[in-house]
């Protein structure tokens, strides 16, 4: 053993006279080993077990095992990965799978071919690795082959060589070879050169300085959505300014925008959003485009409805819509868009809202809204829809949200609340006049039901009198069972026929 680390030591010495540049990917590689192979342990845990042999220590010793001696050479595929061939000669007394030994100190051939992943590159003092592969042995006449699978450690002492160690199982895969254990250590010296790839010149990228497009995102800081209709000012030198809104993405673009110094703000519903300065080096990019974020905080909660026409079950832009705060009485009103429908406006938190639009020969629902138990961090946008009706010269509405009391005239006011409605319509339409006309099922009587749907009729116009209507825009007739509009022999039907209906005279 001494002799063995005398010429290890010794080969170490003389391959510092050749030491070089280290390389990443291990180039041509020759090594000279020695190793051990040990029969006896791997019989042992194959008869019993693992656990057995190192309870018992029934490990093979070194100097029980037989000893060979071999060549290794290498050359790196890859920065860890290494190919390995070796060739290995011992003079052996074989120990088969049956515990028998054949020959008597004959001699072993072993050639295998395998990869080496190691876990570090070369450049690593100390660098493992596993291994795997394929082997074959010739064995008194007989070939057998085996895998071997292992692991090691190699030891880069000088830049081209290096010191390294193995232990391996190898599997065999014919019944002419038995598996067991491998240990071997060597020393390894290169004997090709990496050839260096010259380092590529790259020139540095010019910095471009041209006109670019420039992209203002804004959004809601509570809820990080995508603000609408945000007011996007551009400020340049010489205090010249740009303006844009932002569409339904939130951005706001400015085009062709000249290298210089800037400033972007952003405004909606009277509340400022972040800044940001732009300066004139932003523009040195060969990108086209020049990319902004602004946020905007505003406590109150964004309403986006929309007008629908009843009638034509249409989008209907134009319409005047009313928003009042319940509570204070304080009044908003927003135009829908001609082209959509859609209006927009804020409503403070923690409130109720009552909302009515307003065109000519138009009637409108009134609407409830609320913000109450709403939490803003989560909740930006509260959507409804918003009704009207035509009521032109000649046509007829009815009006469902008007009720009475069982049997008489009487109108309970607390929930008949197509009254404000047709309050509103009338006081919104000074010229025009109607006929409120009352209807009955066919229960009861003929003539109690006439005198019914009359008598009904003319508390609606009594009402609308109270609530400052001009008595001679107004006029009232009971028709009675006489023009049904469902089967009176159903409940739902006969509930459908009764129903107050207004008539546009003019």
């Amino acid at each position: 053993m001494k002799k063995i680390i005398s010429i290890i030591v010794l080969g170490i010495l003389a391959l510092q006279l050749n030491a070089q540049v280290t390389q990443e990917r291990k180039p041509s590689t020759l090594a000279f080993h020695i190793f051990y192979n040990d029969f006896n342990t791997a019989q042992q845990i194959k008869t019993s077990s693992l656990n057995n042999v190192l309870k018992n220590r029934l490990w093979t010793k070194i100097g029980d095992m037989q000893t060979g001696f071999g060549i290794n050479y290498f050359k790196g595929i890859r920065n860890k990965i290494d190919f390995v061939a070796t060739i290995d000669g011992s003079w052996t007394d074989y120990l088969y799978e049956d515990g028998t030994f054949y020959g008597s100190n004959q001699f072993l051939l072993d050639a295998n071919a395998a990869l080496n992943f190691k876990m570090l590159t070369d450049k690593h003092t100390l660098v493992p690795y596993i291994s795997s592969g394929v082997g074959v042995s010739l064995y008194q006449g007989k070939t057998g082959f085996y895998v071997p699978v292992g692991a090691g450690l190699q030891f880069n002492v000088f830049n081209e060589a290096f010191i390294f160690t193995n232990i391996q199982y190898r599997y065999a895969l014919t019944s002419t070879v038995n598996d067991h254990f491998y240990y071997s250590i060597g020393i390894a010296v290169n004997i090709g050169k990496n050839k260096i790839k010259p380092a590529e010149i790259v020139e540095p990228v010019k910095k471009e300085i041209s006109n670019k497009n420039m992209v203002v995102s804004v959004y809601d800081e509570a809820t990080g959505l995508p603000l609408l209709n945000v007011e996007v000012t551009l400020a340049g030198p010489d205090n010249q300014q740009q303006k844009a809104f932002t569409d339904a993405k939130g951005k706001a673009i400015f085009s062709s925008i000249t290298p210089s110094d800037y400033g972007v703000s952003g405004l909606l519903n009277q509340i400022s959003s972040s800044t940001q300065n732009i300066e004139k080096s932003a523009f040195e990019t060969v990108e086209n485009q020049i990319n902004i974020s602004l946020t905007h905080n505003d406590p109150q909660f964004t309403l986006q409805g929309v007008v629908i026409n009843k009638t034509q079950n249409i989008p209907e832009g134009n319409v005047v819509v009313t928003i009042t705060n319940d509570a204070n009485q304080n009044t908003t009103t927003v135009q829908s868009n001609s082209e959509n429908g859609i209006f927009q406006s804020q409503l403070e938190a923690e409130s109720d809202f009552t909302l009515v639009g307003k065109k000519a020969s138009y009637i409108s629902n009134i609407v409830k809204v609320s913000t109450k138990g709403l939490n803003r961090s989560a909740t930006l946008f509260v959507n409804l829809e918003l009704a009207i009706e035509e009521a032109k010269v000649g046509q007829s509405i009815v009006l469902n949200n008007i009720y009475f009391e069982v049997g008489k005239a009487t109108v309970n006011t607390d929930f008949s609340t197509d009254l404000d409605k047709l309050v509103r319509f009338l006081k919104d339409n000074s010229e025009t006049k109607i006929e409120i006309q009352g209807h009955t099922d066919s229960t009861g009587s003929l003539k109690l039901n006439n005198k019914l749907s009359q008598t009904r009729a003319n508390s609606i116009v009594d009402y609308l009198v109270k609530q400052g209507v001009d008595s001679l825009r107004i006029s009232a007739k009971g028709f009675g069972p006489s023009l049904p509009i469902a089967d009176n022999s159903t409940t739902e039907g006969r509930a459908k026929n009764r129903r107050v209906v207004i008539k546009v005279m003019q």
